[in-house]
């Protein structure tokens, strides 16, 4: 009987608490439930005006270890410099491709997301500067090292932009296959063990391209686009002069610069049909591609202080 009693006050008690209506103050706080207060910093004022309205496109500098790989030590970017190499971003890759393709063309191919890193992702042997996911998403590292002043650096940091986007557009269409075909027996997964010379001589533009067809491509992309067709067409010239050359060839089975310029002609063919893209400057007085990048190359200064 003394059980029964017990279980029926309870219920009774049960009843009455989630009956009884107990009004919150207005005035309470409930802590970390909803975060910290947060104000945006004038560096994302800016990136939402240059990059979230414009192009749709989140730039995220502030620490996200998520974002990342776990099993890296990394280290966020400084503040200071987000504003400056987003400008260089901006100037050097989104506004040339803009010109010789139309703004459409930017805001449908361009990744969604740039995670900016402050430290090189340090690997096996290599580093990893940039990385791209699926094109919707671009990694940037070590950009704690960059300065208005070093245009090498400026270059490297644009190199690996363009390299990504590269990605991006052979991800949505495929080059020609053909293109795996003119130097497929120099291909190898230790690329990092071949240098930039012994590249050259195998008809590469750099030692990374070696490592598959589809990072050769971009390579060819990208290193043109950031270091100027004079620059390609030495190192063209360089490699076809070794092959002729018999105290330096070497037992050479085929003209490496030959080899580059049919890469170059899928290329810039590629680009044209598939994309609208002019590589090269199509008549006098319009720039491509290439042109475009050198100009806000060697303008920077202006396009990081405007």
């Amino acid at each position: 009987m003394k059980k029964i009693f017990i279980l029926t006050s309870l219920i009774i008690m049960l009843f009455t608490s989630c009956t009884k209506e107990d009004k919150i103050p207005s005035n309470t706080q409930f802590l970390n439930l909803g975060g910290e207060p947060y104000t945006d910093s004038q560096t994302d004022v800016w990136l939402y005006d240059n990059y979230v309205v414009p192009y749709n496109m989140e730039v995220k500098y502030k620490w996200d270890q998520f974002e990342l790989a776990l099993n890296r030590t990394l280290v966020p970017v400084y503040e200071s410099l987000v504003i400056p190499i987003m400008k260089t971003i901006k100037g050097t890759w989104i506004e040339p491709y803009e010109q010789v393709a139309g703004s459409t063309f930017i805001k449908k191919m361009s990744p969604k997301k740039f995670i900016l890193v402050g430290s090189p992702q340090y690997n096996n042997g290599t580093i990893t500067l940039g990385e791209a996911e699926g094109g919707r998403k671009i990694v940037m590292y070590r950009l704690n090292w960059f300065s208005v002043n070093d245009i090498t650096l400026i270059r490297r940091i644009m190199k690996t932009v363009h390299h990504e986007f590269g990605h991006t557009m052979h991800q949505t269409v495929m080059y020609p296959e053909e293109y795996m075909y003119i130097t497929p027996q120099a291909y190898t997964s230790s690329w990092n063990n071949v240098s930039d010379m012994d590249a050259m001589k195998l008809g590469f533009i750099s030692s990374y391209a070696t490592a598959s067809p589809d990072e050769d491509f971009v390579e060819m992309l990208s290193i043109i686009v950031v270091y100027g067709k004079e620059a390609f067409d030495n190192r063209v010239q360089e490699a076809t002069r070794i092959y002729n050359d018999p105290e330096l060839n070497g037992g050479m089975k085929y003209d490496p610069g030959a080899a580059l310029r049919q890469k170059e002609a899928i290329l810039i063919a590629y680009l044209k049909q598939v994309w609208n893209v002019d590589l090269y400057d199509p008549s006098p007085g319009v720039k491509g591609l290439v042109s475009l990048v050198q100009d806000a190359l060697n303008n920077i200064e202006e396009i990081v202080n405007k």
